[in-house]
């Protein structure tokens, strides 16, 4: 079994468990409750990213996949001011990728989530009527490229691979599919975060 294979195995419970408590379908179901979804996981990425980049020291391989300029994209096009997006709550629980290692396990996570992205994105399209110019692009994320930055990653930490780092590996994203998980339902039922301007709710009538 190899380490990708490792993780999908051994992060299943955590997968499942972050898939059950958040319910995706209802929150994206009205624009107020996806835009506190959006504002939740701005809250995330801007305090995880720098950290990561930080730990991972390849700014060539991990900027193309920052995301928190999308999510400020579709939280303005929804209405939001640029004041307003640093006044949303940020991550409080510390997830400090200590070494490459947590980092990279931090990464399988997120990078995972871009692959059930378009499944989303679908919805959201379907429901609100929002696409990648609107206010759907964080679920969009890579577009086209998709297929092609999942095996990029893929082969870089099979590349990585050895007994401890993949110890780390595997806790950390365990440990970060329970962090996001904690942190997307703390928001509790969802609620308008972000007051939409006039002008972005009339152009969503």
């Amino acid at each position: 079994m190899n380490l990708l294979e490792r993780l999908k195995a051994e992060t299943r419970p955590a997968h499942r468990r972050i898939e059950q408590a958040v319910g995706i379908e209802r929150r994206v179901s009205s624009l107020p409750s996806y835009r506190a979804l959006l504002a939740r996981f701005y809250g995330f990425h801007v305090v995880w990213e720098p950290e990561a980049a930080t730990a991972l020291g390849d700014p060539g391989f991990f900027d193309p996949r920052r995301k928190v300029h999308l999510l400020a994209r579709d939280l303005m096009a929804l209405g939001a001011s640029e004041e307003e997006l640093t006044r949303l709550p940020r991550l409080r629980t510390p997830l400090p990728p200590e070494d490459r290692a947590t980092a990279w396990g931090a990464l399988y996570v997120i990078e995972g989530s871009t692959l059930g992205g378009t499944l989303i994105a679908k919805q959201v399209e379907r429901e609100l009527g929002l696409t990648a110019g609107s206010g759907c692009s964080y679920f969009r994320s890579y577009g086209p490229d998709l297929g092609s930055m999942w095996k990029a990653f893929g082969w870089r930490l099979l590349d990585l691979s050895q007994p401890r780092f993949d110890d780390a590996v595997v806790a950390s994203a365990n440990r970060t599919f329970e962090t996001l998980r904690a942190w997307l339902v703390d928001a509790g039922d969802p609620v308008a975060e972000i007051a939409p301007a006039p002008r972005a709710m009339e152009a969503l009538a």
